[in-house]
């Protein structure tokens, strides 16, 4: 990974963590995984394989917009 940004994605679940992902490929890997429709449009790797190359990471963004979907999405399941 070194400097060049990548999208850390959660592999494909079922049903999908929110109803509107969309869905690729870990280019690490090849596992299926699933990612916001605004996501950046960069490599895309799974979660699996971020964590194995943890020790290269020197800087994680989220966007404000996913951090308040996510952050409804815990509110309703909590309902």
């Amino acid at each position: 990974m070194g400097d060049e940004m990548v999208l850390v994605c959660e592999r494909i679940t079922t049903p999908l963590m929110l109803p509107d992902n969309r869905l690729g490929k870990c280019r690490e890997c090849g596992w299926k995984v699933q990612y916001r429709p605004h996501a950046p449009k960069v490599a895309r790797i799974c979660t699996v394989c971020a964590l194995d190359r943890i020790d290269e990471v020197t800087e994680v963004l989220i966007t404000q917009r996913t951090l308040d979907e996510v952050r409804d999405y815990l509110k309703k399941r909590r309902q």
